[in-house]
């Protein structure tokens, strides 16, 4: 039987794992504050009010200082410093809201010498590291470099979006469809679809992109994940030329592609690049969207089932549509969960 924890007496010592293990796992994925969920991720209850005793649980503290800032993965794979800081602070805030409090010494003063040094006034630009746990135990990890900012170098790749996350979820829930599998990431950005694909065991990744800045970073975040890296390969891919994309399609048995149709204009380049790599009904894509414009994503779908061509022949592209906004994302964080998001799934009639 798990006994309460001798200090605050407000929880079991493993319910106070289970916060730390929550608390770690969203600010490693550095989710915003405005989001962040101050008790155990996985619980249907997420704000119970019991919380506030168990965060300010001396005991507590001191792990989240021990396993969480000074973790040995935090200090070589930091999120920014103005990240830090804000957790702290809110924090602190969390802890002085329950009666008698007892501030612990060393998460104070670390919090006023990284608050006396960071600009938080400033918006947050530059790169810093986000971390992806794909496992309850926190072993299996996707690391990836990202910029903060929505643009940056002229492209919107530099950072991990909501659809991405759902995607990269999805198959670590789902790793069959792609375990011993071919997979080919579309718009591949920062890579954590792809990478993932390749953490629960895909045989071989092709992550592509068009951008010289998308390509030079995802070929760095690959660098960066040992564990899988070398079933992972960066290659340049433009979708205008068709004939490039045909000859991926025998590295692909699944395409994948996460906010890749939020722009019309390319919409109708993206169908004819995915009917090129769609070759086979032994193949099939998983494409995710924001909704952020209804009549955009309604293109996406009519040119599938027309499959796009020049003169618009008949259709060769199955599609079947699921609405993941109403789902709780079953292991990554959202660091949005307000977002419209759809699962597209494209097969050969």
């Amino acid at each position: 039987m798990d006994q309460k924890c001798v200090i605050c007496k407000s929880a079991t010592y493993h319910e106070h794992d289970a916060l730390i293990t929550s608390l770690r796992k969203q600010f490693w994925q550095m989710i915003p504050m405005r989001h962040f969920i101050w008790g155990d991720w996985e619980s249907t209850d997420l704000e119970r009010d019991e919380n506030a005793a168990l965060l300010a649980c001396v005991r507590v503290q001191g792990e989240v200082m021990k396993t969480i800032i000074f973790h040995e993965h935090t200090t070589s794979h930091s999120p920014s410093h103005r990240y830090i800081v804000l957790f702290l602070k809110k924090y602190i805030e969390k802890i002085e809201s329950t009666p008698n409090y007892d501030l612990d010494d060393e998460l104070m003063e670390f919090y006023v010498s990284l608050a006396a040094t960071t600009n938080l006034s400033a918006g947050s630009t530059g790169m810093c590291y986000k971390t992806y746990a794909l496992d309850k135990e926190q072993y299996t990890k996707v690391v990836l470099n990202e910029e903060q900012m929505m643009i940056s170098q002229g492209t919107t790749g530099l950072q991990t979006w909501e659809a991405s996350l759902r995607l990269a979820d999805f198959f670590v829930e789902h790793p069959d469809i792609v375990r011993g599998q071919k997979v080919v990431e579309l718009g591949a950005g920062c890579g954590l679809a792809g990478f993932t694909c390749a953490a629960v065991g895909a045989a071989h990744v092709l992550s592509t992109d068009c951008s010289a800045a998308v390509l030079k970073l995802l070929e760095s975040n690959r660098q960066k994940n040992p564990a899988f890296k070398d079933s992972v390969q960066v290659v340049e891919l433009d979708w205008e030329h068709t004939d490039e994309c045909a000859k991926l399609s025998d590295s692909a048995d699944v395409v994948i592609g996460a906010d890749i149709t939020y722009d019309p204009t390319i919409v109708p380049v993206l169908v004819n690049a995915l009917k090129e790599m769609v070759a086979s009904s032994q193949q099939v894509a998983y494409i995710t969207a924001t909704i952020r414009n209804q009549e955009t994503f309604d293109l996406f779908l009519q040119l599938i089932g027309k499959c796009f061509s020049m003169q618009y022949e008949s259709g060769v592209l199955g599609k079947s549509v699921m609405d993941l906004s109403e789902t709780k994302m079953a292991t990554l964080c959202h660091p949005n969960p307000t977002a419209d998001i759809r699962l597209v799934l494209i097969t050969r009639k």
